[in-house]
């Protein structure tokens, strides 16, 4: 790279890793004007258009980006993500796919826990634009890649919660603490969702057992409060 050139693209990325996007922006269009073609430029400049609702330009610099390097796992899922919000919800999850395949070492754990975790941001974004079938749908995908990332079970657990299904929030708590025992955050939910269904006296067992183990946990000692108070008030 010209030293000009490298001189535009520290000032582009210094400006964009603070956030002051709008500073960011006239120093990657220069790059891209002066017909310089890296994948990093034009995801970093699709995000900031994709941040000023400037979406068909956004998924123009992605599909770029994916066009210089296919297996650019950040920049399919930022089209996926834009495709999404154009509508053209078939072409961002064929874009991600594609760069799934070319992946060159998505066998080794390293790439396995950056796919799983760019599937959650996925659901995250699906949630969003309030649709959490889709969601569920990602969180599954992230699951199968890595399936001891209790991070991102316990996020499908809650929205299962949230979506009336007790029996499958239950059933992904109850795969953590088989793992992991003193979940905290698992072992609350999951106290919490027997509650919620009937089984008081199990669900406060649940939540004294975290109590026990942190005194302030705010879900745990919350919930407990008002099931005893409710007990109490019921004898």
């Amino acid at each position: 790279m010209a030293p000009w050139a490298q001189e535009i693209l520290d000032a582009a990325n210094e400006h964009f890793d603070l956030a002051e996007y709008s500073l960011a922006q006239p120093y990657f269009e220069k790059l891209v004007q002066q017909g310089l073609r890296y994948p990093d430029v034009f995801n970093r400049l699709g995000v900031i258009y994709h941040l000023g609702g400037r979406l068909p330009e956004a998924r123009w610099c992605f599909e770029q980006a994916l066009d210089i390097n296919s297996g650019y796992l950040e920049a399919a899922l930022n089209l996926t993500v834009t495709c999404n919000e154009l509508g053209e919800y078939g072409s961002g999850v064929r874009a991600l796919n594609r760069a799934q395949r070319h992946s060159d070492s998505s066998n080794d754990a390293y790439r396995r826990g950056k796919v799983a975790n760019l599937h959650r941001e996925l659901a995250r974004a699906y949630l969003d634009l309030d649709r959490p079938e889709d969601a569920m749908h990602e969180y599954g995908r992230s699951l199968r890649l890595c399936p001891g990332f209790h991070d991102i079970r316990l996020e499908l657990a809650k929205l299962l919660r949230l979506r009336g299904n007790a029996r499958g929030a239950r059933e992904e708590l109850s795969l953590i603490l088989q793992l992991d025992p003193d979940h905290d955050d698992a072992r609350a939910l999951l106290g919490v969702i027997e509650i919620e269904t009937g089984d008081q006296s199990i669900g406060i067992e649940h939540l004294k057992a975290v109590v026990g183990r942190r005194s302030d946990h705010p879900v745990a000692r919350a919930f407990l409060d008002e099931a005893e108070s409710d007990y109490q008030r019921a004898s």
